[in-house]
């Protein structure tokens, strides 16, 4: 028999609510128990205490999520606008050849292609040049020199553009030199509006703060914790999820104490990168970390960092603030959670032409 479109959904409501249900059961809390498992209840280290303290947990015994994200942040390809030192911000431009052949490189890795490695979500900007390069990565784009028909040669990655991965807004330096500081800029903008007769009608690009940009980049990563969550749950068949003896006796949803990996692949921007790095595994960076000319850390054009991203609770406050017999906040929007480094801007994907990848901003 086949169920029409209601019927179906009804019955996968009913499997998510089911699974909610024994979850709850898994993780009801006996003060006087002494059989929670190691699996269940961790320390979350005090190195992963970040400037944004809403989120992250100071030293504390924490449970920890069966789920985590693996944020795979990657920058897009060299532009004529990096050659040519110019600030662009959520302005855009073109690949440069040499962008472009290195993205192809990239794309003949396995493990970072989405291929070997395979990515539960890929996003990119909204803008065109990591577009582009998400494309030419991921086998999306069909390449000139590659004999193979399209058929086979195309990938059948689902593409998600998120404007909430673009570059930061950079105002009035947007399109000149980076030497100019911003008042510099605004001269130069002023003067060249004057000189085209169009001053009167001259729009000063926007400029965001990096809480700005933080905020948007969080939005996204508190949406993908929501999609996680509807994804581990509604997987998990009844027998996966345990007998009810087996949630009395406070078994994890995971039969091993290794939370399921979620990867993400994000094609982003420097200035955004750098933002969620130091917002979010600052005091984990190495001493010695690469910079920039003006002292920034340095995020090369398809490097690669990996972020771990955990949904936490605090033991001792009831879920940090969740009612946790609620079925869509146990690990919820908002949600605290906890980040890890993985790997800081890696480019051994691109081979021999790794150490030739200029250091743009």
């Amino acid at each position: 028999m086949v169920a029409d479109g209601t019927s179906m959904k009804t019955i996968r409501q009913l499997i998510f609510i089911t699974s909610i249900y024994l979850f709850n059961i898994v993780m009801a809390s006996d003060d006087t128990s002494t059989q929670v498992e190691a699996e269940i209840v961790e320390t979350v280290p005090s190195s992963s205490a970040q400037p944004n303290q809403k989120f992250i947990p100071s030293t504390t015994e924490a449970t920890l999520s069966p789920f985590l994200l693996r944020l795979h942040l990657i920058r897009h390809g060299e532009t004529e606008a990096n050659v040519q030192n110019l600030v662009l911000g959520q302005g855009d431009s073109p690949l440069t050849e040499r962008g472009l052949a290195v993205a192809r490189i990239a794309a003949a890795d396995n493990n970072f292609n989405g291929k070997g490695l395979k990515y539960w979500r890929t996003y990119c900007s909204d803008l065109y040049r990591a577009h582009r390069t998400a494309r030419i990565v991921l086998g999306l784009e069909m390449d000139r020199h590659d004999d193979r028909s399209e058929e086979d040669n195309l990938s059948e990655v689902d593409l998600i553009v998120d404007a909430r991965l673009r570059e930061l807004a950079k105002g009035a330096r947007e399109g000149f030199d980076k030497s100019l500081t911003y008042d510099e800029a605004t001269a130069a903008r002023l003067d060249r509006a004057q000189n085209d007769q169009s001053k009167s009608e001259m729009q000063m690009p926007i400029l965001e703060s990096i809480d700005d940009a933080w905020d948007r980049a969080q939005s996204w990563i508190d949406s993908l914790i929501e999609e996680a969550i509807a994804d581990y749950y509604t997987s998990q068949s009844l027998r996966e999820l345990g007998s009810a003896e087996e949630c009395n006796s406070k078994k994890s949803p995971n039969s091993s104490n290794t939370p399921k990996i979620y990867d993400v692949f994000a094609l982003s921007h420097s200035a955004l990168i750098r933002t969620m790095i130091h917002q979010m595994v600052d005091s984990q960076l190495p001493p010695d970390y690469l910079r920039t000319n003006e002292g920034s850390l340095r995020i090369p054009n398809l490097s690669r960092t990996i972020i771990d991203v955990q949904p936490y609770h605090n033991n001792n406050d009831g879920g940090g603030g969740h009612n946790r017999n609620n079925d869509e906040k146990i690990w919820g929007i908002k949600s605290k959670w906890t980040a890890s480094l993985v790997e800081l801007t890696d480019v051994s994907h691109l081979g021999e032409n790794a150490s030739h990848v200029p250091p743009y901003l």
